[in-house]
């Protein structure tokens, strides 16, 4: 007998919103930090920003050792850039110091703790003992106006998912060593169930009887417990993409996000013409978790490009598609970023000089808006 998802009977899957109009809004998490760089668990840190920015999205994560900063909704890159920079602001007038990167360098293993709340305690029994790291994340999400928009920029953004890993990579270290990849956090999410690419749906019914099946398999009581690399949030009107590291850089971040818009914008006009197998795809996704920036991918022509290539590419198509539009300078900020080192080796590099000290002393100041180029 065929898997039914009136199993799942019940759980939920609200139906679509529609969103803005290709509108921008982010999740920005943040490992919190001693004065010294090193793992910090302080209470009250979300009530004291809370008093610094009333009525602006702010909570806790799963593990103690990290913040949440959600964005108001943005028309564009540049207004969200300001809207993370704010929010960073307003922690480090409440007292706290982070630092915005995928994994933390030093952080012993399950040295973090996790927070006690219903939904928590369910991820944490569900996981055992793969939850013991903490991962930060740069989240972004586009609001679409309708469900045949939204599938069309979910498979391109599919598409995209290794390209958006491989150029966000920025968690080299883990425990204090050297992982050798350029996305610890990437390598660690692909322990955890539910996660990686979503399957290419041909319809929003595919995707609501697929995510269905899921919860059901899974027996979780709805569907943001499923956390593909890129998924519909439904309830909002958006496409969440959640494959990229915590970045550093306030501007970086905000390149990320227009690309984001970008790829979605032009999939509603003129939708993917291929949809990468499967096991491309995860291929695909490994190289950048290892390689990042200088990661060789799988196009949708089937030939082997440098990840750098396929960047400019992109950008060039994100700024077509958003021709206008007050996109320019975070394009153009990460497009220069695909001739400067990348940010794995970067901290590779910034360790030989000055330790683990000196690289968390860096991610530090950057997180707090201090120097965004390359440190010489």
């Amino acid at each position: 007998m065929p898997f039914s998802s009136q199993a799942g009977g019940g759980r939920d899957l609200p139906p679509f919103r529609a969103g803005g109009d290709f509108t921008l809004g982010a999740e920005d998490e943040l490992l919190l930090v001693a004065a010294d760089g090193s793992p910090s668990e302080p209470d009250g840190v979300v009530e004291r920003v809370m008093a610094m920015q009333p009525g602006r999205p702010v909570s806790p994560e799963i593990f103690r050792g990290l913040i949440e900063f959600g964005t108001p909704v943005c028309a564009d890159a540049g207004e969200l850039a300001g809207e993370l920079a704010r929010s960073r602001a307003a922690l480090g007038r409440a007292g706290q110091d982070a630092i915005a990167i995928g994994v933390h360098p030093t952080a012993d293993f399950g040295e973090f703790h996790t927070v006690h709340s219903e939904r928590y305690d369910l991820i944490r029994e569900q996981f055992a003992g793969i939850l013991r790291t903490a991962t930060a994340a740069f989240q972004v999400h586009v609001g679409v106006p309708d469900t045949v928009t939204l599938v069309a920029a979910l498979r391109a953004l599919r598409n995209a998912l290794p390209l958006l890993r491989g150029l966000a990579a920025s968690s080299p270290f883990w425990h204090g060593r050297d992982s050798g990849l350029a996305s610890t956090r990437g390598a660690l999410l692909r322990s955890y169930p539910r996660t990686g690419p979503p399957p290419a749906f041909g319809s929003y019914d595919e995707y609501e009887s697929v995510a269905r099946q899921t919860m059901a398999a899974a027996e979780v009581p709805g569907y943001t417990y499923v956390w593909w690399d890129v998924r519909p949030q439904p309830r909002f009107g958006t496409l969440e993409v959640r494959v990229m590291d915590a970045q550093s850089s306030v501007e970086r971040a905000a390149g990320l996000a227009a690309l984001i818009q970008g790829i979605v914008r032009a999939a509603a006009e003129e939708p993917p013409a291929v949809d990468l197998p499967d096991v491309v795809l995860d291929e695909n996704d490994f190289r950048a978790v290892r390689y990042g920036l200088d990661a060789r991918l799988v196009d949708t022509d089937g030939r082997l490009r440098p990840l750098r290539e396929l960047a400019a590419d992109a950008i060039g198509r994100a700024r077509a598609a958003l021709a206008g539009e007050a996109t320019t300078g975070p394009l153009d900020r990460l497009r220069g970023d695909l001739d400067r080192e990348p940010e794995d080796q970067r901290q590779r590099r910034l360790r030989e000089i000055g330790g683990m000290t000196g690289l968390l002393a860096d991610l530090m100041a950057r997180t707090a808006g201090g120097p965004v180029g390359p440190v010489e």
